[in-house]
């Protein structure tokens, strides 16, 4: 069977492996100059919510058959890796709601590299999905590919759409998720703009629920500057310990609405000039988050050129907020408003409402950092079915020959937020194991 299979991430180098110790011939493209793609500057965890019922309460309207397929395999996926020489860093998530290790990103890369060439698999770099190939029945039966030597059309058994969403190209991401002017800065690789989403909805794809969503984090906002090696360093990850205020001096979202602060993120893409301020005090600044103090991350945020105000008093904050566009009426009201509130114990009732933990900004100094929300990984994609087969717009049966892994696959969090490297892993698997199989079963018909 010959099987192509387009990204060269965590999810194409798994659904390559897996369909190379299944007896396939391999061909897995990846148009950048290296392996590894957003997994590289990713922390390497790869998790899952420990039971579908905290599943369902973190992402209420996602997909429960692929829910369910996480569940049930991502153990004996995280076994399989580490049995091929991933290096496991840890066995503990450290989040009570979830289940995973922690890997090395750079060495399973290296590892599952290694593998998918011994054992026959070929590995083309600087190499692009142009778009699919389909017969007279619709049957996808090969790919266009593009490199600096040409076009060209490659005939396969099936396709792996394994290409990473649409998140680092501008256009859709207006289209879907910013739904209008501006641009949000890509914390990932730059390489997963569309490709496998634009060709599968070519040949006839389904596209899923949720494609208005997406995984990111609040990063300070330019003139901020940082290298993707920085991502996780440079995170905000405190919104839940601040007050989060947009440019009419107004908060915007419950910070506290999930633990993964995904919401807080999305509610800030659909700020004016996607931008917005954390506002915090003197006691706001010692929480920990994680391994880090909310002090140290403002303090990282000050060291890349973020902006970072301190003033004694809310009345001075208000002038300084004023002078970078925050109205300062607006600004006063809503800190007293919400003050006021939290000390009575009924923040609740605050509109936008806020969650617990909610504290009281009052003990000086007063910091202010502004923040940008990037976007990781896309929600939504392509829709499939447990065997991870892209379904048709037409009937919503599968796509034949056209399978997709990692986040290509969307709606699996609607609503919410799961680990991206759980799709990647899971669904590499099951695609490349749906891919091989069915190809046997034709053969013996």
């Amino acid at each position: 069977m010959r099987l192509i299979i387009a990204g060269g991430g965590l999810a194409g180098l798994v659904a390559a492996l897996r369909a190379v110790e299944l007896g396939a011939q391999v061909n897995l493209l990846e148009k950048g100059g290296h392996l590894g793609g957003s997994f590289l500057y990713s922390s390497g965890y790869v998790w899952s919510y420990r039971d579908l019922e905290a599943y369902r309460r973190q992402a209420p309207a996602g997909d429960t058959v692929l829910q369910k397929l996480i569940l049930n395999r991502l153990e004996e996926g995280l076994l399989w890796l580490e049995d091929r020489g991933a290096p496991v860093l840890s066995r503990e998530t450290n989040n009570p709601l979830t289940f995973g290790f922690r890997l090395d990103p750079d060495r399973t890369v290296a590892a599952l590299a290694k593998r998918i060439f011994v054992g026959g698999g070929r590995i083309s770099l600087g190499t692009a999905l142009d778009g699919l190939v389909q017969d007279v029945d619709g049957r996808v039966s090969g790919m266009q590919a593009s490199a600096k030597a040409g076009r060209w059309t490659e005939a396969s058994d099936a396709v792996v759409l394994a290409s990473g969403g649409f998140a680092g190209d501008p256009e859709l991401v207006r289209r879907y998720i910013i739904g209008g002017p501006g641009r949000m800065r890509l914390r990932a690789h730059p390489r997963s703009t569309g490709d496998g989403f634009r060709a599968a909805l070519a040949a006839g794809a389904l596209e899923s629920a949720g494609l208005e969503e997406f995984y990111g984090r609040n990063l300070p906002a330019p003139p901020a500057e940082f290298s993707p090696e920085r991502f996780v360093e440079v995170s905000q990850l405190y919104g839940r310990n601040a007050v989060a205020i947009n440019s009419n001096g107004e908060r915007y979202a419950d910070e506290s609405a999930d633990w993964s602060e995904t919401t807080l993120t999305r509610a800030t893409a659909l700020q004016p000039g996607l931008r917005a301020w954390y506002v915090l005090d003197a006691a706001g600044l010692q929480k920990r988050v994680r391994e880090r103090t909310v002090g140290e991350m403002v303090a990282t945020a000050r060291r890349v050129g973020g902006i970072v105000l301190q003033e004694e008093s809310l009345e001075e904050m208000a002038d300084r907020l004023a002078e970078r566009g925050v109205v300062r009426e607006n600004f006063l009201r809503t800190m007293n408003e919400y003050n006021a509130a939290v000390v009575d114990g009924r923040s609740e009732s605050l509109f936008p409402r806020r969650s617990a933990p909610a504290a009281p900004v009052r003990t000086p100094p007063f910091v202010a950092v502004e923040i940008a929300p990037t976007i990781t990984h896309t929600i939504g994609g392509l829709a499939v079915d447990g065997g991870c087969r892209v379904l048709r717009r037409s009937d919503g049966r599968p796509l034949l020959g056209l399978y997709a892994a990692g986040v290509e696959v969307g709606g699996v969090s609607v609503g919410g937020y799961s680990s991206g490297l759980a799709t990647a892993l899971v669904f590499g698997r099951a695609a490349a194991a749906s891919a091989v199989r069915e190809d046997a079963a034709a053969a013996t018909d």
